[in-house]
């Protein structure tokens, strides 16, 4: 058995959102989001503007080094939203021994797959700048 851990980054909708892994393994629901593997946030989240990274972890039996296929969801007021717009985008876990630290299988981190295919981070970046600008919250001096 390993250790696969998860990391996903996403700017949230409010700040109660529940964020799941689940994929084509059984011990990750084998893609039912009723039995998705809950993610943490690294911190609590406190802002609508700013990213947050969320953690999973799923400990997987042999044959844990074939490829499979997993996907985030999340989960806000009862709704459950799919990251990305069909299979085309779920991601793929091809085993590669330099991503185990410490016994943990480290898949990278990922970036949140809007429902238009890509991961918005320009315009979730954008968006947060502008805040700190209308907000005036950011000073500097020469």
């Amino acid at each position: 058995m390993r250790l696969f851990r998860f990391g996903v980054i996403l700017t949230p909708e409010c700040t109660d959102v529940e964020v799941f892994v689940l994929g084509s393994r059984p011990e990750m629901g084998h893609w039912d989001p009723n039995k998705a593997v809950k993610m943490k946030p690294a911190n609590a989240v406190l802002s609508t503007c700013e990213p947050c990274f969320f953690i999973g972890e799923v400990l997987l039996s042999e044959p844990y080094k074939e490829t499979f296929w997993f996907k985030y969801i999340k989960r806000v007021g009862g709704n459950m939203t799919w990251e990305g717009n069909g299979p085309h985008h779920d991601r793929s876990c091809e085993y590669d021994k330099s991503n185990v630290v410490d016994g943990v299988y480290c898949q990278p981190v990922s970036h949140w797959i809007e429902a238009g295919g890509h991961t918005d981070e320009m315009k979730h970046t954008t968006d947060f700048y502008f805040g700190v600008a209308g907000h005036q919250a950011m000073h500097f001096s020469r």
